[in-house]
C-alpha cells in the first residue's frame, strides 16, 4: 500500500479519474492521506509503537523521552541487557517512602508515568552513570511521498485510508456537503480502524 494506491482508489469514488482535468492535486491528496497517517496514529497508537534504548540522565528518578518522532511513552522493559522494571504507584510511594526521590544512586526496578506528561517518567531509584533502559513509545508517523510503502498499518486497512482521503475532500465540495458523503466517509474510516 503507498498513497499513491490510496489516491488512485479515492479518486474513483469521488469522480476525479480525468489525469488531464484533475479537481484535485496528487500534492492536496498526499496532505490528506498523511493527515490520516496522524489519525491513525491517534486511533491506533498501538502501529507505531517501537523499543529503543534509551540513556538516562545520571543522578536523577525524573527521566524523558528523547528519540526524535517520539509522541508518547508506552512503557519501560527493563535495564538494557539486565533487569526488568516494574510500575510503581505514585501515591504508595509518596506514603511509604517520601524521601524517594532522593535515594541513592543504584540500577532501577521500577518506573511510573509523569501525571500529565507524554514523554516524560520517573525511575526508582535515581540513575547511576551510564544507565540505558528499554522503553516502548509510539512515534510520530513520518510524512510519505507518493511512492512511499505504508509499512505502520497492516495492508488490509487500505479501504480506510481511502474513506479517509474521500470525507476530506467532500468536506470542501460544497455541491456534495448536504448529503453527508463526508460525515458517511469518516465515520467509516473510524470504524474500520477502530475495529467497531
Amino acid at each position: 500500500m503507498t498513497p499513491q494506491t490510496i489516491i488512485t482508489l479515492a479518486r474513483y469514488i469521488f469522480n476525479d479519474t480525468d489525469s488531464v482535468l484533475y479537481r484535485q492535486s496528487n500534492t492536496e491528496l498526499l496532505g490528506y492521506v498523511n493527515d490520516g497517517m496522524q489519525a491513525v496514529s491517534a486511533l491506533r497508537p498501538d502501529w507505531f509503537t517501537s523499543i529503543g534504548d534509551l540513556a538516562c540522565t545520571a543522578a536523577t528518578v525524573e527521566q524523558s523521552v528523547t528519540f526524535v518522532g517520539a509522541q508518547s511513552l508506552v512503557g519501560v522493559l527493563s535495564i538494557h541487557g539486565g533487569a526488568a522494571l516494574t510500575p510503581f504507584d505514585m501515591m504508595t510511594m509518596n506514603a511509604f517512602n517520601p524521601n524517594w526521590r532522593t535515594d541513592t544512586a543504584a540500577a532501577a526496578t521500577q518506573w511510573s508515568r509523569m501525571p500529565n506528561d507524554p514523554l516524560r517518567f520517573f525511575i526508582y531509584p535515581q540513575a547511576p552513570a551510564s544507565q540505558t533502559l528499554d522503553v516502548v513509545y509510539t512515534a510520530i508517523p513520518t510524512v510519505l511521498a507518493l511512492t512511499d510503502s505504508i509499512v505502520e498499518i497492516p495492508s488490509g486497512y487500505e479501504g480506510a485510508m481511502v474513506d479517509y482521503v474521500v470525507a476530506r475532500v467532500e468536506q470542501k465540495d460544497d455541491e456534495h456537503v448536504l448529503s453527508g458523503r463526508a460525515a458517511a466517509s469518516y465515520a467509516a474510516f473510524v470504524s474500520k480502524i477502530k475495529g467497531v
